[in-house]
């Protein structure tokens, strides 16, 4: 029986206690691309600095992720979302201790070792609490967390450092965060094992070795690096770039950052919504379009003759590029067998927090070679979009009734 034949309304209980999870670890990742501003400004960071701080939680989040999948697959997701949650915002508190470039290196090191493990747990625990026929949706909502924490830390994070200081943030976001992770301790139990019989079955029919030569996951793979180069580098640098460029103070900033923000959440629970109902089967259509989109509004975004102007462009390019994303990672939860999709996650979770590791980086010493300024990093953004576009084009999945496994 599936899931939800077991846990019948406690399913939303569960979920509900995870998606606390992801809006506390969003609070804390998303708030750091706009108080990342006053700390370059406290420690006297350039621009390849910065970079290197943004990517340093991405590198070990990324190391991370391999693990957190193949421990999620054995174990089920309960202890890895907790032990997420919880040491991410241990490590949030110390990164409001900070003193030097180099101890928020270390810091945000230690809070990206914690939150690697969330996503695979997170895809894992999905698997455990909803049939396939849901799974959709309930990864579009679960992703949508992750956006309104986006669209929250925009207003939160700049709020706070202007009437507490940029290190309000962390012992905030921390301190709430260690209250969720005890509040998951005691309610969060999900079902060790909820796939039907004839999943399982399938999912024995797959080596964990023969998973690495899987078409449909390196296909996934590329296409996921590209869109991941392109988000997190674009949510990475365009908060500097409006108080750099475009001169907006940081309450103004985060102000605007919420209409993309919560234009990119929409756009994901339409899509998630829609790609179980009626798109079923379009995921490359979605993908495709999603990232056409993206790179024609990054184009217009650094030319845009004015501050609204950019912000709406701003708010279409989240949308392109989050429907792209929630086409990506909804599509294997759908084929891919209950007992390999932890690990299958994990490998594309993987690449994508390795592009995030590039992509700040890559966009700081570019910013800093060209003197500053920004357009050499936009086209970057552009031209990576050519992977999802040409990944997408060669995808080829399985009915939607049959798993990777089989």
């Amino acid at each position: 029986m599936e899931a939800a034949g077991v846990l019948g309304k406690k399913k939303y209980l569960l979920f509900a206690l995870l998606f606390m999870g992801w809006i506390i670890d969003s609070l804390g990742l998303f708030g750091m691309n706009i108080v990342i501003i006053p700390i370059s400004k406290e420690l006297h960071l350039d621009e390849s600095q910065t970079g290197m701080i943004l990517s340093s939680f991405f590198l070990s989040s990324a190391l991370m992720t391999l693990v957190a999948g193949w421990v999620s697959d054995r174990f089920g997701s309960r202890k890895i979302v907790i032990a997420s949650i919880f040491i991410f915002s241990l490590f949030s508190l110390f990164t409001g201790m900070i003193w030097s470039f180099a101890s928020l290196i270390l810091a945000r090191l230690l809070v990206g070792l914690a939150d690697g493990c969330l996503p695979t747990a997170s895809a894992v625990a999905i698997t455990e609490i909803f049939p396939k026929q849901e799974r959709a949706r309930a990864k579009a909502f679960l992703l949508s967390a992750q956006m309104i924490g986006a669209t929250l830390a925009s207003i939160i994070a700049a709020a706070i450092a202007v009437y507490m200081g940029w290190r309000g943030i962390f012992y905030i976001t921390g301190g709430v965060g260690i209250v969720v992770a005890l509040l998951l301790g005691i309610y969060y139990r999900p079902p060790s094992n909820s796939a039907s019989a004839n999943e399982q079955q399938a999912g024995k029919k797959l080596a964990l070795g023969s998973l690495f030569s899987n078409r449909l996951l390196w296909t996934l793979v590329i296409i996921y690096f590209g869109a991941s180069l392109v988000n997190w580098g674009s949510s990475s640098w365009i908060p500097s770039y409006l108080e750099k460029v475009r001169h907006l103070d940081l309450m103004s900033l985060g102000t605007l950052s919420m209409i993309p923000n919560t234009c990119g959440l929409l756009a994901s629970l339409f899509t998630g919504w829609m790609l179980d109902k009626k798109w079923s089967g379009r995921e490359k259509q979605v993908i495709i379009g999603g990232a056409i989109l993206a790179g024609i509004c990054l184009y217009l975004m650094f030319n845009a003759p004015s501050i609204m102007t950019m912000v709406t462009y701003q708010a279409l390019f989240s949308i392109g590029i989050m429907s792209a994303i929630m086409a990506i990672l909804t599509l294997p939860l759908k084929v891919v067998a209950p007992d390999i999709v932890g690990s299958f996650m994990g490998i594309l979770y993987f690449l994508g927090a390795i592009a995030g590791t590039l992509a700040p980086t890559i966009m700081g010493f570019l910013i800093t070679m060209f003197g500053g300024s920004y357009a050499a990093a936009f086209w970057f953004l552009i031209a990576m979009l050519i992977l999802p576009i040409v990944g997408a084009i060669t995808l080829k999945t399985t009915d939607k009734s049959q798993t990777v496994a089989q």
